[in-house]
């Protein structure tokens, strides 16, 4: 029941650290491009623009609101609490004051979004001597014809020093750069490129060793399993270590989650990114893919998902969740049903799909039509397979398109009326208006607290 019940003074004095950071005014223009920032506010005449921080930014946000704010004519807003994840741009909160743009601080997802975005990338110090002396010493200037080198995007200020170091010992190899505009062949925020600036796509590059310069996290994890290469590994300059990356023992438990995708006869698409026409598109697709295998899906939309808030809808067997790539829920093994990425549910239920892959698609704007990894999905009969998880037979009945008849829509008539029986047996139902019915009497002052414990309760 830990899951469940929490002291109710976390929750009320649960404090944010986001303590002041001294930095000089010419730090603070430099560090998080200032001028850069006003220049494109003025150029583009924005009248409302939203300052989106992390939490760990928060210390020095009220600073760059009054360096901005003296520079420009526009009316700014500081967004501090994100909707969902910190990398994402927050566009509904900047609905809420009908902003014309979003200025976004700190670590990104670099994903796409239906609103005006100037970035403003994170800065860290990179030992860049300690880089050079690992590169040489690990890879070989002339065995290793076929090497692509990433970075973490806080490296992105210094990157000019390390790529011309890395083009003169590895002059026939690749370089992985950060990429602001959507153009073709990027990936994830970045587009492959050579000594000449020409571009690459991924299929390039599945045959090279890759190099990401950096620290262990989501961003690399999301390289790793998705981008082809024949190995991967990572470079550490603050460890002063190299090490290779991994990652079959979780390879081998998302093929054990295609095959949960299966079994599944309720699937909840757990929305946790709002930002972007194509997030629409996947929902589409995700609700398409499960009415042709004749599964029922329900959206769900809990803001920021956890244990207690998912575990209110037990009818459903397995949850599709549609974030950003750096979401890390997926792994999480606390939930009381499993989460997937829309890939997985992709290779379970789309039949003109290769089942098995050696990739995986973290990003799923792949999916969609006109991508990289878009699939048509075709619509099934009957089909009869074999769990390999319970070892009973599975067996699907569905009308082919071509016979959608009245038949199919009493079904789905009669599938809405459980739904609605289900709820009815549960205990509690929600809240009942009863209009009319309660008399009016003058307010009197209510409970304070939160409903794990209210002021009044005994401890």
């Amino acid at each position: 029941m830990a899951n469940f019940t929490t002291d109710g003074k976390i929750c009320i004095e649960r404090e944010i650290d986001a303590g002041k950071v001294e930095l000089e005014t010419n730090d603070l223009n430099e560090r998080f491009k200032i001028l850069e920032t006003c220049k494109w506010i003025t150029e583009n005449n924005f009248n409302k623009v939203c300052l989106q921080f992390p939490d760990e930014l928060l210390g020095v946000s009220a600073d760059i609101y009054e360096e901005i704010r003296n520079r420009t004519s526009a009316d700014l807003y500081i967004l501090g609490d994100t909707s969902y994840a910190s990398c994402c741009i927050d566009s509904v909160a900047a609905m809420h004051v009908q902003g014309d743009a979003v200025i976004h601080y700190g670590h990104t997802c670099f994903t796409k979004t239906n609103i005006p975005v100037f970035t403003v990338l994170p800065k860290e110090s990179l030992n860049i001597e300690v880089t050079k002396k690992l590169l040489l010493e690990n890879f070989d200037t002339t065995e290793n014809k076929k090497l692509c080198l990433f970075y973490g995007a806080e490296y992105e200020h210094c990157k000019d020093e390390v790529i011309s170091f890395y083009f003169q010992q590895y002059p026939d190899c690749y370089v992985s750069q950060i990429e602001i505009e959507d153009i073709p062949n990027r990936y994830s925020g970045r587009v492959i490129r050579n000594k000449r600036n020409d571009t690459f796509s991924l299929e390039d590059i599945k045959d090279s060793t890759c190099v990401y310069i950096g620290t262990r996290g989501q961003t690399v994890f999301n390289f790793t399993v998705s981008i082809p290469a024949t190995k991967w590994y990572l470079l550490d300059p603050d460890e002063n270590s190299i090490s290779s990356l991994e990652e079959t023992t979780w390879s081998k438990r998302r093929r054990f989650l295609v095959e949960k995708c299966k079994d599944a006869n309720v699937i909840g698409i757990l929305v946790c990114k709002l930002a972007g026409e194509q997030t629409k598109d996947i929902i589409s697709r995700m609700k398409q893919l499960c009415k042709v295998n004749g599964k029922k899906s329900y959206i769900i939309s809990v803001g920021k998902p956890n244990v207690a808030k998912l575990a209110n809808f037990p009818e459903i067997d397995i949850y599709v969740m549609i974030a950003c790539p750096e979401n890390d829920l997926y792994s999480n093994r606390d939930f009381y049903r499993p989460i997937v990425y829309p890939f997985e549910l992709e290779v379970a239920l789309n039949s003109n799909r290769e089942p098995y892959y050696n990739y995986h698609i973290t990003d799923y704007d792949e999916l969609l039509p006109g991508k990289r990894h878009y699939c048509e999905v075709s619509h099934i009969k009957e089909t009869t397979d074999v769990s390999l998880i319970t070892g009973n037979i599975r067996e699907t009945k569905i009308q082919s398109e071509e016979h959608v008849g009245m038949e199919l829509v009493e079904k789905q008539n009669w599938a809405l009326e459980s739904i609605g029986s289900n709820l009815q047996s549960r205990s509690w139902t929600g809240l009942e208006q009863k209009l009319g019915e309660t008399e009016v009497t003058k307010a009197e002052e209510g409970r304070k607290g939160i409903p794990l414990q209210y002021s009044n309760e005994p401890e």
